[in-house]
């Protein structure tokens, strides 16, 4: 036992650290809704602060911790406040680059200050060597105070946030920060207290770290975020679970050190196991706790897509410049050709990003494993060299699929962190084994194809590869998979419910992606000859360069990869050693700066004008028979049901007992006053909510157990209160998302590519939905660009460009003015004479549902109030009671006597 307390004790004090760090995490998560990955960063910050004033220009240790912790973290977390304001309406994958940027700002100026060794300050508090013996354990009394402050800044902030006043506000500001306000509290206020104290709490834990692991800008930074485990062991909220894991952590990993000294297996599991706790949770924690709060978020910028002339003649002028680069740039070759490999691993990277809006924060990973497989491909198997290369990023391609999991269930955020728990994992754990790097510092050869030794020869066997992946780029975003994936990024909620399965289509994305990458990591391993432990193009950090870099660029694909290039070539002419680390401070301070904007910005409208009016054709349209409609109803159509639909949120009935049903052939009305439930039994009725008890038919079959696909693919359709367009993709895209994302469901070659057949059906059935809603001249507008009303119409249009028998309609009239309302009325009467189809009608707009209805159900407090005909429902009490309000009777007064 005396030989494993020792280990206990000392992960006990590392723990102890962990959970601060994981404390001051979860509270800022909790009170503002962003996850910092940049929390470690503070605490290195501090740290390197603490060592600044008290090692190199001697102040006392207490003196320089009160400016360090006490100074520098709560002004720290008002800077962060003030970023985290600017970022709460913006999308995920904004916060994420944020707290990206925060990282490489505080690594870059670290190491021009300090440079790129660690820093060894000696223990500094009081009576830090003093020996204790305890169970017969040497004990120093620096361990014993560094426990005990942790345990009291934990216990006082539990405290603190459980009792008082505040603490109420910080946990309810993240989820209704309105609310808050009407409560008589600021919620900037409350925030900003939130992320003082946050701060304070990873200041405390880098400077309480740093006489054990010492002061380095990257280790510290991943080093706490092994906080994170932590933090998912608490579930995200939990503070006093949060630091109960950080102790198991702690000494879970110290005890796997003590036995990996015998067991070789164990080596690097140390390392790999906070960010294996952390994946492990991702997957086990209930998605609901997991999914953010709901709130409007900004939509991304869209990046100025030119006239195919244009854009065939940029992309001549771009390989005609890499094509003579060689001769411009002779004496950086080497740098040049490291750039185009890194500009392929950046096009993964953005297919990720931009295109699928999925952050990963893994390629450098994936480039490793294809440079590390297709070095052992060329030791063990006589293959020539470019099926060496392509079989060799093959291999990334199951690895890919195994990170999907968490990606399928996993969004924004969470999605960033598993793949970033994934790289760290594979970094501390995989790459000092035998197999992977080898074990004699001089790494693996990686040889060029044979006769292409010559630097210049191999740079253009690395542009052809780099072309070839541009094309495919291109190639992919003007298929049915391309439309798909941005349909996904952008209305992830609509093409669920048109009959795309989601699931299958991130997988497809992540083994791509995972491909290319590994593509671009052999091709750089043959440009430096080796693949070596340390490189820093296959550290796990380096995944985080490429995240802000590719924020960085406004352009489109394939263009935004050529920043690799100019990056690449930067060090071969600014001849400093913090030449890298000033890069990183600029792209760090740009990500921050560019993602609290929402994104970069595109051409200039000046330039964007001249160039539609001199090179852009009129567009015609396409020449397609669009007389019929293209979808009959089945014969067994009978329209949707709902039997004793009950919906329960934590203690909060929102739907009880309702039932209803909405035939084909008529246009039935469901109206109720904000907040009855109307959303919440369309969310129910296409598979987005799981009821409590209850359950849903659709042409006389129970698809109670089917999700949101399954139910589109078996004909039914909506449209949503927050409207759900693919702002990137024109009107005529949009539209024919109704069709694709059916066609695509959940076979592989369908997500991948369409057939001719398939096309000329889609593109006939997206025409006659045009036209049908009156928006066929709009089709080549991108629909980021149109009216609310405009965009109503899309949104219908969509629906009725499907082979959907049964819609649901969510006030599809917000928006439009009354003679448009007038016409949408009609266009529904001869949607419904023509298809056959049935309508559930959400809409405030009573005059149109009375008019266009042939019953209407009344909704109220979640249950079932009234339903009749429009008549009897234009002449009930009750409606008007629940509409208008009773002067004898309340609302839930009146349920009861309709229940009764």
């Amino acid at each position: 036992m005396n030989t494993i307390l020792p280990f206990i004790i000392a992960g006990l004090v590392t723990g102890s650290v962990l959970g601060l760090a994981g404390t001051g995490l979860v509270l800022t998560f909790k009170t503002s809704g962003i996850f910092n990955i940049g929390h470690g960063a503070i605490a290195a910050a501090a740290a390197f602060l603490f060592y600044w004033l008290h090692i190199e220009h001697d102040w006392p240790w207490w003196a320089a911790g009160v400016v360090a912790v006490f100074l520098f973290g709560p002004l720290t977390g008002l800077v962060m406040s003030a970023v985290s304001l600017r970022l709460s309406n913006q999308r995920a994958a904004m916060k994420v680059v944020a707290t990206v940027g925060i990282v490489l700002l505080v690594q870059g100026l670290s190491t021009v200050k300090f440079g790129y060794n660690a820093l060894r300050p000696p223990q500094f508090l009081p009576g830090g060597t003093r020996i204790h013996r305890i169970w017969g354990v040497n004990v120093t009394q620096s361990q014993l105070i560094i426990i005990a402050i942790s345990l009291v800044a934990v216990g006082v902030l539990y405290y603190f946030f459980r009792v008082s006043r505040t603490g109420l506000a910080m946990r309810a500001v993240v989820n209704d920060p309105d609310l808050v306000a009407l409560h008589g509290t600021s919620p900037q206020a409350v925030q900003r207290l939130s992320w003082s104290i946050g701060a304070t709490f990873a200041a405390l834990s880098g400077v309480l770290i740093s006489p054990f692991v010492g002061i380095d800008a990257v280790t510290m930074t991943f080093l706490v975020v092994s906080a994170f485990g932590a933090a998912a062991i608490g579930g995200f909220s939990s503070i006093p679970l949060t630091y109960l894991g950080a102790l198991v952590i702690g000494v879970a990993t110290n005890l796997i050190t003590k036995y990996a000294v015998d067991v070789s297996q164990l080596q690097g599991v140390a390392a790999a196991l906070p960010l294996l706790v952390l994946l492990v949770a991702l997957l086990v924690i209930p998605k609901r706790r997991l999914d953010p709060p709901a709130r409007a978020e900004q939509q991304p910028k869209i990046p100025y897509h030119g006239p195919p002339s244009t854009r065939i003649v940029a992309g001549a002028v771009v390989l005609a410049f890499l094509l003579l680069a060689p001769q411009i740039f002779a004496g950086s070759l080497t740098h040049l050709t490291v750039g185009l490999t890194q500009a392929i691993v950046l096009l993964s990277l953005g297919l990720l990003v931009r295109t699928a809006g999925m952050v990963s924060l893994c390629q450098a990973i994936f480039a490793a494993i294809g440079a590390v497989t297709f070095a052992q491909l060329s030791e063990r198997l006589d293959l020539p060299w470019v099926v060496g290369v392509l079989l060799a990023a093959l291999v990334v391609v199951p690895v890919a699929a195994l990170l999907a999991l968490p990606a399928i269930r996993l969004q924004g955020l969470f999605l960033a962190l598993a793949t970033l728990g994934f790289g760290l994992s594979v970094e501390g754990w995989l790459y000092t084994k035998d197999w992977f790097f080898g074990t004699t510092g001089t790494g693996r050869p990686m040889p060029r194809p044979g006769g292409m030794e010559s630097g210049e020869r191999y740079y253009y066997v690395v542009l052809a590869f780099f072309a070839v992946a541009a094309l495919v780029m291109v190639m992919i975003h003007q298929s049915r998979l391309g439309r798909m994936l941005r349909g996904l990024s952008e209305a992830p909620l609509a093409v669920r419910t048109l009959g795309l399965n989601a699931n299958l289509l991130r997988m497809i994305v992540f083994c791509i992606a995972g491909y290319i990458a590994g593509v671009g990591g052999v091709l750089y391993g043959s440009t430096v000859n080796y693949v070596v432990l340390g490189d820093g193009y296959f550290a796990a950090y380096y995944s985080l360069v490429l995240v802000a870099t590719l924020a960085l660029m406004p352009f489109r694909e394939p263009w935004y990869s050529v920043v690799a290039v100019i990056a690449a070539l930067i060090p071969a002419y600014w001849h400093s050693v913090n030449s890298t680390s000033w890069l990183n401070v600029i792209f760090g301070f740009f990500a921050v700066l560019i993602a609290t904007q929402g994104g970069a910005d595109t051409l200039p409208r000046r330039a964007r004008d001249f160039i539609d009016r001199h090179f852009r054709r009129k567009a015609s349209a396409p020449a397609v028979q669009v007389a019929d409609d293209p979808w009959r109803l089945p014969a067994h159509a009978t329209g949707l049901e709902v039997r004793d639909l009950t919906i329960r949120y934590g203690g909060r009935t929102a739907l009880d007992k309702v039932s209803l049903k909405a035939p084909v052939g008529q246009i039935t009305g469901l109206i109720g006053p904000n907040g009855a439930g109307k959303t919440t039994l369309f969310n129910a009725a296409s598979g987005l909510l799981t009821p409590s008890t209850g359950q849903v038919f659709l042409h006389g079959s129970d698809v109670t157990q089917l999700n949101a696909a399954a139910r589109g693919r078996r004909g039914l359709g909506r449209t949503f209160q927050l409207m759900q367009l693919a702002d990137s993709l024109t009107v005529g895209q949009n539209v024919a998302l109704g069709v694709e994302s059916g066609l695509a469901g959940s076979n592989l070659r369908g997500q991948l590519v369409a057939s001719r057949a398939e096309r000329r059906a889609t593109l006939a059935a997206a025409e006659y939905a045009m036209e049908l809603c009156g928006i066929a001249d709009l089709r080549d507008l991108r629909a980021g660009a149109l009216s609310t009303g405009q965009r109503r119409l899309v949104e219908l249009a969509r629906c009725l460009s499907g082979p959907f028998d049964v819609l649901l309609l969510d006030e599809p009239s917000s928006g439009l003015d009354s003679v448009e309302t007038a016409r949408f009325g009609e266009t529904l009467l001869n949607v419904v004479e023509n298809r056959r189809c049935g309508i559930l009608l959400v809409e405030h707009d009573m005059a149109l549902v009375l008019r266009v209805s042939t019953d209407i159900h009344v909704l109220d407090f979640g249950r079932l109030l009234f339903h009749g005909t429009p008549a009897q429902v234009r002449n009930s009490p009750v409606v008007q009671a629940a509409y208008l309000g009773s002067a004898t009777e309340t609302a839930e007064e009146l349920i009861e006597e309709v229940v009764r």
